[in-house]
């Protein structure tokens, strides 16, 4: 789905070119679940935006979707393979009701009117909205409108879709239920980038990426981040009870394979 060698991103400051992205090695395959963290101003929002072309890569090579991204028409075609979810949900509505905002990508597809009624159905119904159909944008939750975001990527039959820190402004309820969906379409098929600082996203994810100053410091699984690995230490991360008790028992001689990664894990060896 993603093949990045040797990525590079400058941005210019007058004669000063400043780096964004340097020598990045990614390869996020087809239907995998693959969650990217980093401290503000790492590059994580930098390296999203160059995998559905919003951002030209420097150098190096990007393949997304299938597509070579050096060239621009594929940078243009992209948009409707991967979709991005963006952190503000206020910021992604275009209609004044549920069925109007999906409607907009239908219609700019050239989706016949009855098809469109009845994929809007189904797709409402898919993320738990059919009840909002036709209410006003401005009444739904900050966790509607990031579901609802969720169906417009979906309406374009995008195979992969990129969360950005998409819980970051909503409630613990809101932040779950957004998270749940996720989980739900990845067991579906759908690639998911999943971009967040939070922990406890973290440790449920199955692979995770760690980016700091541009680079990538990180890729493998959370279990040999949180147990094996200084990184966490040595970025200043809060970590969740559920490592903290794992890595009590890791004194005490537990096996790695054993230890909690989180709360559920915890229920079920205490």
């Amino acid at each position: 789905m993603i093949q990045a060698h040797n990525l590079t991103l400058f941005f210019r400051d007058g004669q000063q070119k400043l780096p964004v992205l340097q020598g990045i090695d990614l390869h996020i395959r087809r239907g995998e679940w693959l969650a990217l963290t980093g401290a503000n101003g790492c590059g994580k929002s930098s390296f999203i935006r160059t995998l559905n072309g919003l951002l030209t890569p420097s150098g190096g090579s990007l393949t997304a979707a299938g597509l070579d991204m050096r060239a621009p028409e594929n940078r243009r075609a992209v948009k409707e393979r991967i979709q991005l979810v963006f952190q503000n949900p206020e910021s992604q509505s275009i209609g004044s009701t549920p069925s109007e905002d999906i409607a907009f990508g239908l219609e700019n597809r050239g989706v016949p009117r009855k098809e469109m009624r009845e994929r809007i159905g189904v797709l409402l119904e898919q993320v738990g909205l059919a009840h909002k159909a036709g209410d006003d944008i401005a009444t739904l939750s900050g966790g509607e409108r990031q579901r609802l975001a969720v169906a417009s990527c979906l309406a374009l039959d995008a195979g992969m879709i990129i969360f950005d820190e998409v819980t970051s402004m909503l409630d613990p309820a809101g932040r779950r239920d957004i998270f749940s969906l996720a989980r739900k379409l990845w067991n579906q098929g759908t690639t998911v980038l999943w971009v967040t600082q939070r922990m406890e996203e973290l440790c449920e994810s199955p692979r995770i990426a760690v980016m700091e100053a541009g680079k990538l410091i990180y890729d493998g699984e959370p279990r040999t981040l949180f147990y094996e690995s200084s990184l966490p230490g040595s970025l200043g991360w809060d970590l969740p009870p559920a490592i903290g008790i794992g890595h009590l028992l890791k004194a005490q001689g537990w096996a790695d394979e054993l230890l909690p990664l989180t709360e559920n894990d915890l229920e079920g060896i205490l």
